[in-house]
């Protein structure tokens, strides 16, 4: 007799004999599609444009899936509306595990921005999988005349209204850390948002700007040529590849624990069969060795976690950043 056979037989005996639990067929029938999925396609919607990093790891995760399932992925681009479209178009599709989104983590406190949204981060998703952290940063100009974190700030305060710094754009996290920079060291600077880390770099050269905050793998060459100096991470502790550079954190301030992260998302109500199966593809396919280090190159530090560690860091990243957020009076426009 097959082994699933002999199993339900005394499973059965069991019951009989009032020494097994019953399983209730709501829980019962999800197991079953748990132990048969995926038996289709699983599409992947990066609400972003292809090309990008978010859109090479996604190709890069779903190929792996396939190996490990014999599932084709559907590499589904939904771009617009800083990201959220596709993101929200995802949580309304079906259950059952072969929708699922990769994005990042801005979404975690757009609540704190804007008024409407169309989707609730607590509400329409199933967390499951947080794929990779990166910490950003706070760099001057090799000349510019500081070299650690309190000695910058001391620049600034004996020339008030002449520092700034610049941002990825008006309520990105890097405007975020920016403005509780300026809140916890009472500090003037002026925020400079820019659409993209080139013309940041290249006003931070040029001295156009006084400070930059940025991502480790736009500032590691930089370091590396000796054209900008690195002065604290955000995060809690320090990043790989900034092993000498201390975190804000470790300075004595705080608010600077969030970093950046790429996530995968379901919509809600997912069996947790479905996305522990899910959660445990993804963290396999992130140790291997090509899509760590193509992470690495994206400036990532490779995690692959639980569900529940997702779940997690949505709840705290999204608190300190919606606290700095009503702190410094960070107003956007609707997208």
């Amino acid at each position: 007799m097959p082994l699933p056979a002999l199993a339900t037989l005394r499973r059965r005996h069991l019951l009989a004999l009032g020494l097994a639990p019953a399983i209730a067929p709501n829980e019962a029938l999800a197991q079953a599609q748990a132990q048969d999925y995926p038996n289709k396609p699983i599409r992947i919607i990066v609400p972003f444009t292809p090309g990008g990093s978010n859109d090479v790891l996604a190709r890069g995760i779903g190929g792996k899936l396939q190996e490990y399932w014999g599932q084709p992925p559907v590499i589904d681009n939904r771009p617009g509306a800083a990201g959220w479209l596709g993101i929200s178009q995802m949580a309304k599709m079906p259950p059952d595990g072969y929708a699922i989104g990769l994005t990042i983590s801005n979404i975690i406190y757009a609540h704190a921005l804007y008024q409407k949204l169309p989707f609730d981060i607590q509400k329409d998703f199933e967390p499951v999988s947080l794929l990779s952290r990166s910490a950003v940063a706070l760099a001057v100009a090799a000349n510019f005349p500081a070299n650690t974190l309190e000695e910058f700030i001391a620049v600034v305060r004996r020339n008030p209204g002449k520092h700034s710094y610049a941002s990825f754009g008006q309520g990105t996290s890097a405007n975020i850390f920016g403005e509780t920079l300026n809140l916890a060291a009472k500090l003037d600077l002026a925020h400079i948002p820019y659409k993209g880390a080139a013309p940041m770099v290249t006003d931070l050269l040029g001295g156009q700007v006084s400070a930059a905050i940025l991502d480790t793998a736009t500032l590691r060459p930089l370091a590396q040529a000796g054209k900008a100096k690195v002065l604290a991470m955000t995060g809690v502790q320090r990043a790989t590849v900034f092993p000498d550079v201390p975190t804000f954190l470790e300075l004595g301030y705080k608010g600077f624990e969030p970093v950046g992260f790429f996530m995968v998302l379901a919509p809600a109500g997912t069996p947790k069969d479905i996305v522990a199966k899910l959660s445990d593809g993804i963290a396999r396919a992130i140790r291997t060795d090509d899509i760590r280090n193509r992470m690495l190159e994206f400036g990532q530090e490779p995690v692959g976690s639980t569900p529940e560690q997702l779940a997690q860091a949505i709840r705290a990243d999204g608190e300190i950043f919606a606290r700095a957020i009503r702190a410094a009076n960070i107003k956007v426009d609707q997208p």
